[in-house]
């Protein structure tokens, strides 16, 4: 994994601080003493995780690179164009290959099961499909979750909008906070009877979103950015209290975390924008060409792809995340 600019090292040093709930969930001070060589990747989520069927060039709900004739293309990782999805970083790691991702033709040995759309709850229809394909799943897999951000806007968009008092808004909460706590509450049950291993990420906070600023300007007065903030916190500690606190099978990546620094600080990390989708154009069709980006957009240094799915920046440094803790915990059939 290269470094873009001082991104990488300058976020793995100011975001140290608010990740130490990362690092006690996964294990604390345990590392791997024989390296973890998993045999599989499944990939489970919504947008954040998906490359587009059919292959070898799949598109992606970011910003896809292009090559010299301006075609997107899947897998690029160059000082210019490092538009590898989180997975892919992960994948790297491993050599990993998905299908969907398969330029020069080799035996795919990751699988994408993560859909557009998806929402906490398909998870455990993501994995029914996974384990009809391939059998049961266990300590020589490694598996990823990324999913909620679905639910959060749908809810928002559907209950709080409709009625935005405080009564809908505790009780919007608590529903994100009970799918937060089924989904980790899955993610248990499988590490624990099938001894599988899983990297597990947190959602962004809605609320920092170009979604959610977008939202909060269109309806002044009803506490929009409290709202998305409460809604997306919710999930997330919901999620992180229901599952183990060892690291043993499972390691958290705080993407939540991550965007909360690269708002904060965006010099820091080599961010000019922040507040803005730079795709003019809807996802996964955005190609890293002008007629597709924002005026004056730049892939490079624009936080956001869209009103709500992260760009490369983004992406590169939540899969750096992943694959320290893929490599770093103590995974495997120990």
């Amino acid at each position: 994994m290269k470094s873009m600019g001082n991104w990488t090292w300058r976020a793995s040093c100011a975001v140290a601080a608010g990740l130490a709930l990362l690092l006690a969930a996964c294990g604390g001070g345990t590392e791997q003493i024989t390296p973890f060589e998993p045999t599989r990747y499944l990939v489970f989520g919504d947008e954040m995780s998906v490359l587009t069927r059919p292959g070898p060039n799949g598109l992606k709900y970011t910003v896809n690179a292009v090559d010299s004739d301006g075609a997107a293309t899947c897998n690029t990782n160059t000082s210019s164009q490092p538009s590898r999805l989180w997975t892919q970083v992960v994948a790297n790691a491993f050599g990993f290959v998905f299908e969907e991702c398969n330029p020069s033709a080799l035996t795919p040995n990751g699988y994408i099961y993560a859909k557009p759309g998806a929402m906490s709850a398909d998870f455990v229809t993501q994995l029914a499909t996974a384990r009809a394909v391939h059998g049961s799943v266990g300590c020589n897999d490694l598996m990823s979750v990324l999913i909620g951000t679905n639910d959060v806007i749908d809810l928002f968009e559907t209950q709080y909008l409709a009625n935005p008092t405080s009564s809908t808004a505790e009780a919007v909460t608590n529903e994100l906070s009970a799918r937060g706590a089924r989904l980790g509450r899955a993610i248990t049950e499988l590490t624990a009877n099938n001894g599988s291993n899983i990297l597990v990420s947190t959602i962004p906070l809605i609320n920092q979103t170009p979604y959610g600023l977008l939202q909060d300007a269109l309806h002044p007065g009803k506490n929009v950015q409290s709202v998305l903030n409460e809604f997306s916190t919710a999930f997330n500690t919901a999620l992180r209290v229901n599952i183990p606190n060892d690291g043993s099978r499972w390691g958290l990546v705080e993407l939540d975390a991550l965007i909360n620094a690269a708002v904060r600080n965006p010099g820091d990390f080599g961010i000019t924008n922040w507040t803005v989708g730079v795709c003019a154009v809807d996802l996964p069709n955005c190609n890293n060409v002008a007629a597709d980006l924002v005026t004056g957009g730049n892939a490079l240094t624009w936080l956001w792809a869209s009103d709500r799915w992260i760009g490369w920046e983004a992406h590169a440094n939540l899969g750096s995340f992943a694959r320290q803790r893929a490599q770093g915990n103590p995974f495997g059939c120990g």
